[in-house]
């Protein structure tokens, strides 16, 4: 018979083992001394809930109010640095505007982990979303204050703010032009419209004052009787004000963008916040509750189960432990090494519960994975080697193109974008060590003539016959490129304007004897200049270009170099 009751326990589902075992349970006495210790960890467990929520609720308060405290200390620094000045508005208002700001940082983060250790079934758990996004948008806002006090620091600064900046600019230019009425009263025009745009922070009053600025430095320029530093450094102060004002107004721009960033944060927070307390008292009511009942209901459990005996608990626990805790300790060992990556290992467990029902459902599960893997990571292989190859095709395209995006197209030469990155390079490099380097303008004479007589298609031929020849001609260390139409641009480095003529004269002879197709002999004029310590690479060809224009002037096919600024100053 007993053989018989096993069998039958065996064959029985783990529902139906579980309602048999806690039948006899219920029985015992012990049972009830279980349940009081149950309604003891409910009514903890509530309490834990209710001190939870209070401290969820206290901490969605307090960040309200430095939110709150955060604005207002802003909205009063910003109005009041025009009048008591930008370090006692600071001190006031952007300090503890800023320390509020941090605190609503490091509240958002005590309010993430509360919020992370509330339990699954709760409403503010349901919530989880709403309290990240309360959280992560008080912490932007926290972060926008910072950025936007950064920006205030970065105009009003006394010392180094750009409008401290743009007003000793101007202040400056003023100075520079006295003397020149024409010229002194647009200063002063731009100086009131420098005012009006730091009261009223309006672009289109900064960029009539840089209009004004551009419209002054052309009649600076075109003035005659003002003096070349004077000039020049008037020249300078326009270019200090037009790129301090474009800070300006794209730091306005972004001021501007985080202003728009408050108002919209302020209405998407309070709505939330207010949801957030009402979930908060609801939750601590609902816990109190729970307090109640539970308390109740474990006294009548105790009282009830003080009635039974304390004999079969013993015999329950061991056909429970045979029948389902060692079986699932089984399970949890073979799940753990499967996870573990050990697809080959076998389980065997029979019975025709649940729990066998599981097993053998693990052990397929257990084949599919290790099947999946495997084809996985064939894919994932393939996959590697196809991006790898994609990723060579990519790079040699990037190369390839590179190389087109500085090249001349009809004769592989250096087109005008690679010859400016040139002469930048070399006139640096002249500026700052000092070394001599000169430049080769290059002009084929009477080109239109070939190309009207003979045609377009011949003159790009005599181009690419040219360029054959300059190619032929110069050294590795100079570069070469077409400049525009029929000129040419020789960059010469560590090269004097001496040895530069030697070699204008040998491509000058070299184009001479040349015969092209059709054509004939061509002649070319050569404008030559060396680094003189150059404003800038523009001027450096301006000068070769004019000495280019000599040439042509006085009968072209020969070479003129450019006289020094010291030559020029004893012409005048």
């Amino acid at each position: 018979m007993v053989i018989s009751l096993r069998r039958v326990w065996e064959n029985q589902g783990i529902t139906a083992k579980l309602r048999l075992s806690f039948a006899l349970l219920f029985a015992i006495f012990l049972m009830g001394v279980g349940a009081g210790f149950v309604g003891l960890a409910v009514v903890r467990g509530a309490e834990a809930d209710i001190v939870a929520n209070l401290e969820l609720r206290n901490g969605v308060l307090e960040m309200e109010s430095q939110l709150e405290r955060a604005r207002r200390l802003y909205r009063d620094f910003l109005l009041q640095v025009p009048l008591v000045g930008f370090a006692q508005a600071q001190e006031r208002y952007g300090q503890p505007a800023l320390a509020a700001a941090a605190r609503v940082i490091a509240l958002s983060e005590n309010l993430r982990r509360a919020m992370a250790a509330m339990p699954d079934g709760s409403d503010m758990a349901k919530r989880k979303i709403d309290m990240r996004f309360f959280t992560s948008t008080a912490k932007r806002f926290s972060q926008t204050l910072l950025s936007e006090n950064e920006l205030v620091i970065l105009v009003a600064d006394p010392e180094t703010g750009l409008d401290t900046q743009i007003g000793a600019a101007v202040r400056q230019l003023g100075v520079c032009l006295e003397g020149q009425d024409e010229l002194a009263f647009p200063a002063r025009e731009i100086g009131v419209l420098l005012q009006q745009y730091q009261l009223s922070r309006q672009r289109p009053v900064m960029q009539t004052a840089v209009n004004k600025v551009e419209a002054l430095r052309r009649r600076i320029a075109a003035t005659p009787g003002l003096e070349t530093a004077r000039k020049t450094e008037a020249l300078r102060l326009c270019d200090t004000f037009d790129k301090v004002a474009a800070r300006l107004m794209d730091t306005a721009t972004s001021m501007s963008a985080n202003a728009n960033d408050f108002a919209l944060q302020a209405r998407a927070v309070d709505p939330i916040a207010e949801d957030l307390r009402r979930i908060t008292a609801l939750e601590v009511e609902r816990a109190k509750t729970r307090i109640g009942w539970a308390t109740k209901l474990a006294g009548g459990i105790v009282l009830f189960s003080a009635l039974l005996g304390l004999g079969c608990i013993f015999w329950v626990a061991r056909l429970l432990h045979r029948a389902v805790t060692s079986r699932i300790v089984e399970l949890t060992r073979y799940a753990g090494n499967v996870r573990d990556g050990h697809f080959g290992e076998a389980i065997d467990m029979a019975g025709s519960d649940e729990i066998g029902l599981l097993a053998r459902a693990l052990a397929d599960m257990n084949g599919r994975i290790h099947d999946l893997v495997g084809g996985l990571e064939d894919k994932v292989r393939q996959r590697t080697l196809e991006l790898d190859a994609k990723n060579r095709e990519l790079d040699a395209k990037n190369q390839a193109l590179a190389v087109l995006s500085l090249t001349d197209r009809l004769t592989s030469l250096c087109n005008r974008r690679r010859l400016d990155q040139v002469l930048s390079a070399e006139w640096r490099r002249a500026q700052r060590y000092g070394t001599p380097f000169s430049v080769i303008m290059i002009d084929l004479d009477n080109f239109k003539d070939v190309n009207d007589t003979f045609g377009h298609a011949v003159g790009d031929a005599v181009l690419v016959r040219v360029a054959d020849i300059l190619l032929a001609v110069v050294r590795e260390t100079d570069v070469v490129g077409r400049f525009g139409g029929e000129e040419f641009l020789l960059v010469c480095p560590e090269t004097t304007v001496e040895d530069a003529r030697v070699l204008a004269e040998a491509l000058r002879r070299e184009l001479q004897d040349t015969d092209f197709p059709l054509v004939g002999r061509i002649t070319a004029s050569f404008g030559l200049a060396d680094y003189e310590a150059d404003p800038g690479p523009a001027a450096l060809v301006a000068r070769a270009d004019k000495a280019l224009y000599r040439a042509k002037q006085s009968g072209r096919n020969q070479v003129i170099v450019a006289p020094t600024t010291a030559a020029v100053s004893r012409t005048q």
